[in-house]
């Protein structure tokens, strides 16, 4: 089956990742008279007579529209927008600093000193979102000034494989549902630096500050393992 076009690839990766709103998608999708041309009769006909002002719109619009799209590129996107939100430091750093951490563990394990180092301890603190949200943008700015040095060097490293294609999303998933990803860098590219010597690195308050806390993260860690 023939994949779309990227540029329009990338109209359906930008609703997928809330990047525009479903209206907006929407708009867009109506206004695509090629898409006609692009898709057969029966896809189009489809695409165009969702409801996309139901709740589950997008659940939808990924089974008619998924086999047209390369979601090896679409994971690589994914990927891209959460790193650059955590190297420039956007609205959406901790958001994107806690994804980390389900990226993951959804088997992306490129992210372990990223996700299992920073995003676990972030992921700890502010498991329910609105702990962070109801911070004051003081209180907000101070943690992520303590943090973002190193979350930024390890983020540019991890795009750094991302563009020199030694890390390949390839939108698959094994039998455990983790997604999986072609890893062609070196052993000692692999080999990289424990939690402990990030929290030394840091030379400030420990991120993982009590024997209590590192318990608490491990327990859950082992619960996500073993069920």
């Amino acid at each position: 089956m023939s994949k779309l076009p990227l540029d329009i690839q990338i109209e359906f990766f930008k609703v997928y990742n809330k990047e525009i709103s479903v209206e907006e998608f929407e708009k867009w999708l109506y206004s695509k008279k090629e898409l006609e041309q692009l898709l057969d009769h029966d896809t189009y006909i489809d695409l165009i007579s969702l409801n996309y002002k139901e709740r589950h719109a997008k659940y939808e619009l990924g089974k008619i529209i998924d086999p047209f799209l390369d979601l090896g590129k679409f994971e690589e996107r994914k990927i891209k927008k959460v790193l650059t939100d955590l190297i420039e430091r956007t609205d959406d750093f901790a958001k994107s600093l806690i994804d980390t951490y389900n990226l993951y563990c959804l088997g992306y394990f490129f992210f372990n000193n990223l996700g299992f180092g920073y995003g676990l301890t972030f992921s700890e603190d502010f498991w329910d979102y609105s702990n962070w949200e109801n911070l004051s943008i003081k209180e907000k700015n101070n943690r992520i000034d303590r943090i973002h040095p190193g979350v930024k060097r390890e983020a540019q490293l991890v795009l750094k494989w991302l563009v020199e294609e030694k890390i390949v999303p390839t939108g698959e998933k094994d039998d455990l549902g983790h997604y999986q990803y072609l890893d062609k860098r070196t052993d000692s590219e692999k080999n990289l630096r424990t939690v402990e010597t990030i929290k030394i690195e840091e030379k400030e308050e420990p991120l993982l500050a009590t024997k209590n806390k590192r318990m608490s993260v491990l327990t859950r860690l082992r619960h996500w393992l073993f069920g």
